[in-house]
């Protein structure tokens, strides 16, 4: 009896007609109840009357809650979620506070080369804005070639730093058609004439964003306000320039900067081997030649890059600037981090190392 009573039951419920609810909101969908509301996929619809119907509207995008930002190294791993927007924000804050341009140039580009990025000046621009309280050179070249036009620039290179190896050219920047896409900055102390390479020839993201001439630029800017190489490891020199590039040229989108920082540290995210302990043993001081041999040279570029980042999330861009100012009076880098960031960089390396890894998603 209890089984057949059973299957009475469940007969009436299958029998029971069932009454649907609500299909996912949609742009011009039915829906139920006019002024009810409905999140998709970042859209919030409402339920409005059109004519006789009731229909879901179009939906406006709904802002993204933002991750709590780091406020200093105490609540840094806490909040290392909040590590990239941090520092965008505090950068795009910069940039949009100043009105401060780099001074005119001297454009000098190969006879059979086109620029790849036609508005140099705008990326100097954004980097001046973004580290506005410290000056720009008065007297800079821009020397702009392509594979073809190599000899051109060498002879170019001699007669605007003279005392520089112009074998730069060749053997570094654009060694093969193929691998002719470096940069680099070149000039002698604070105040005097610069000369700011960059190559033409592989049209790549880099090359066509202004990203190469954001970051070369930064070189200048370091270099005017501290005696590049001789104040910093090579990898917060690196790291500040790969940081700058992104967070300036891509001032006006939070996702485009995160693309843009994705792309030129892909490995990082790629790779497991990049733990909190390889993180801490990279950042040295001290670069041996040891060292050198140990770490390809693009870690200089992207683990410094996020290094770099942290430091602007907690104290905003000028301050990862401000190091090259204390340092060129003679104070050693060491010293001048713990000045400016109220932590000595031993301690404060193994916190930044965490929150670095597990921004890649390890520990």
């Amino acid at each position: 009896k209890k089984l057949i009573a059973f299957f009475s039951i469940l007969s009436l419920f299958l029998s029971t007609p069932l009454i649907p609810a609500n299909a996912a909101a949609k742009a011009g969908a039915k829906c139920t109840k006019a002024g009810s509301t409905e999140v998709v996929k970042g859209k919030s619809y409402t339920c409005i009357k059109s004519g006789k119907k009731l229909i879901w509207n179009k939906g406006v995008k709904v802002a993204a809650a933002m991750p709590q930002a780091p406020t200093s190294f105490d609540d840094l791993v806490q909040n290392y979620e909040g590590i990239a927007y941090a520092a965008w924000s505090k950068s795009v804050t910069g940039i949009k506070a100043s009105t401060k341009t780099a001074a005119p140039f001297k454009a000098l580009t190969g006879p059979n080369t086109k620029l790849a990025y036609k508005t140099p000046a705008y990326a100097f621009d954004l980097i001046s804005r973004l580290y506005s309280d410290y000056e720009t050179p008065t007297k800079m070249s821009v020397l702009s070639f392509n594979y073809q036009d190599r000899d051109w620039a060498t002879e170019q290179m001699k007669i605007e730093v003279p005392n520089t190896p112009s074998i730069f050219i060749n053997e570094n920047a654009c060694a093969t058609k193929a691998t002719c896409w470096g940069g680099g900055v070149f000039g002698g102390n604070i105040g005097n004439n610069y000369l700011l390479v960059l190559t033409t020839e592989v049209l790549d993201t880099n090359h066509l964003s202004g990203t190469m001439e954001a970051h070369e630029f930064t070189h200048v800017l370091q270099k005017n306000t501290g005696e590049l190489g001789l104040v910093a490891p090579s990898w917060y020199t690196e790291g500040q320039a790969q940081f700058a590039q992104n967070a300036s040229i891509y001032y006006q989108s939070f996702d485009s900067y995160l693309s843009s920082r994705r792309e030129s540290s892909g490995e990082l995210f790629r790779d497991p081997q990049f733990t909190s302990k390889f993180i801490e043993e990279f950042f040295v001081l001290t670069e041996t030649d040891a060292w050198n041999k140990k770490y390809d040279r693009w870690r200089r570029y992207d683990l410094g890059a996020m290094l770099v980042e942290i430091l602007t999330a907690i104290s905003g861009p000028n301050s990862t600037m401000e190091i090259y100012k204390l340092t060129s009076g003679g104070v050693k880098f060491e010293d001048a981090f713990e000045r400016v960031y109220k932590i000595s960089f031993a301690n404060a390396l193994p916190i930044m190392s965490k929150a670095i890894a597990l921004e890649l998603g390890r520990s």
